[in-house]
């Protein structure tokens, strides 16, 4: 299975990708967001004029313009030069991404893992540091920026970091991005693309387009990224070229599809359709959707096709216990908002783990039910590698889930209902996160990305964990 991959820059998500698509800041709002904030975490101090610099057209930075700058798949994305004429700000800016690259480099020189860091930082402090942990801890979620964001959110009391910015040393790859939505970082500050850390071994190329190529599944149109192209380059004296596509997972629904879609119509098991109803319905309204109207109106799009009616026996069986998972969590009060989640991995025939979502019983943006599963078998296993398991999962999988079922080299998903049903349930986030990274939309972003800050230190950290010929998972 191919390895370690790079994600989008904060700039390769297009204008209408990261918070839902269209433009992005014009170069005066930056600059007046800028002055605001830096007003509020440091004294201004004048060193003399700012150097001359080119103007930025707008039209670069409103989505209009068809350059190879332009925002690409996952937000609104707004280069280190448009900080035109706010040097201070830029240096603050520095200032936070040397955090992460130190942290970075840190983890590099004792052998935690990849070259890559992330801080999370909050009214001009730094709440959370972290570098990549995969193989220290063995765990394929433990990347740079889900750990900062657990770290974040242990650190808060809360899974919303709707307040605060994430510095990250480079590009996330599509796990790390869905996992900055879910917690709804303010901003994303970038040093490095995904294409640099690709010419270090790292190629996060292969799992956006194993998203892509997964959008079948998703019932989405294929986005087509022109303006992101790879590009050659040279490592250690060594041209570096693009590698091929290969599938790396193959995802089923349909299992037990009506007793799923029927966990989901149930307003005990889910509270956020029973709050839906009663706002969009009233005391007059018509009866709630049953969970028969749910399923005819989302049927299954890629039904396994069982060897023997032992395997579809099997199938159903892990599933019932998936279902029973989600309903763990509910009753006890430990996921987000008594949500029908629940996940199981197997090996072997015999269950590894079983989870839940546990967003709000463990604090953590990152704690989804395939998220948790993956954790659990992880640890019981003893190895990040979770090749020859098969999670069944009650719905598709978010795209925070999925990049993390891609890094665990699971090469099966066997799911209930589809991210179709779970978002006429009350769930559209989901849904939308994937939407974000392979459709083009218009909207005004949630989420801001600045790119290309201290880049040079931060593929400084690369390098040297190249020369020190760090290990690829």
């Amino acid at each position: 299975m191919p390895s370690r991959k790079a994600p989008q820059t904060l700039k390769a998500m297009p204008p209408s990708k990261r918070g839902g698509g269209g433009g992005g800041l014009s170069a005066g709002a930056l600059a007046k967001t800028k002055r605001k904030e830096v007003a509020s975490i440091a004294v201004k101090k004048k060193v003399g004029a700012p150097p001359k610099t080119k103007p930025v057209p707008s039209k670069a930075v409103d989505g209009k313009a068809k350059t190879p700058q332009a925002a690409s798949a996952v937000a609104t994305t707004v280069s280190s030069k448009q900080f035109d004429g706010e040097d201070t700000a830029l240096e603050i800016a520095k200032a936070f991404m040397r955090t992460a690259a130190a942290s970075a480099l840190a983890g590099v020189r004792i052998g935690h893992g990849g070259p890559f860091g992330a801080s999370i930082v909050r009214d001009g402090v730094v709440i959370a540091c972290a570098h990549n942990m995969v193989l220290h801890c063995g765990d394929p979620t433990k990347h740079a920026e889900m750990t900062a964001i657990q770290y974040a959110c242990k650190a808060l009391g809360t899974h919303d970091l709707s307040d605060c910015d994430l510095y990250t040393t480079c590009e996330p790859c599509p796990m790390c991005w869905g996992a900055v939505r879910w917690s709804g970082l303010r901003k994303a500050y970038l040093g490095v693309d995904r294409f640099t850390a690709a010419r270090y071994g790292f190629d996060d190329k292969v799992f956006y387009d194993e998203v892509n190529s997964k959008h079948g599944c998703y019932g989405l149109c294929l986005h087509s990224d022109a303006s992101r192209r790879w590009q050659d380059g040279k490592v250690n004296g060594k041209t570096v070229e693009e590698p091929k596509h290969q599938s790396m997972v193959e995802i089923y629904d349909g299992v037990l599809h009506l007793e799923v879609a029927k966990t989901f119509a149930d307003v005990e098991h889910n509270r956020t359709l029973a709050r839906r109803n009663r706002t969009m319905s009233g005391d007059s309204a018509d009866a709630p959707v049953s969970g028969q109207d749910l399923a005819a109106a989302n049927s299954p799009r890629n039904q396994p096709l069982p060897s023997s009616p032992t395997d579809q026996d099997s199938h159903e069986e892990f599933m019932r216990l998936a279902i029973r998972a989600a309903k763990v969590g509910v009753r006890e009060h430990r996921s987000k908002d008594r949500e029908p989640f629940g996940a199981v991995i197997v090996k072997n025939g015999h269950v590894i783990a079983e989870a839940h979502n546990c967003v709000i019983e463990n604090r953590d943006a990152t704690a989804t039910a395939e998220i948790c599963a993956i954790r659990l078998a992880t640890a019981r296993l003893g190895t990040h590698n979770l090749e020859g398991c098969t999670l069944y999962s009650t719905t598709h999988p978010d795209l925070m889930s999925l990049g993390a079922i891609l890094w665990a080299r699971i090469s099966k998903v066997y799911c209930g209902v589809t991210q179709q049903l779970a978002a006429q349930s009350g769930f559209e986030e989901g849904l939308s996160h994937i939407r974000e990274l392979v459709e083009v939309e218009a909207g005004i972003p949630s989420a801001n990305v600045i790119r290309d800050i201290a880049a040079g230190e931060c593929e400084a950290v690369f390098q040297e964990w190249s020369s020190r010929n760090g290990i690829i998972y």
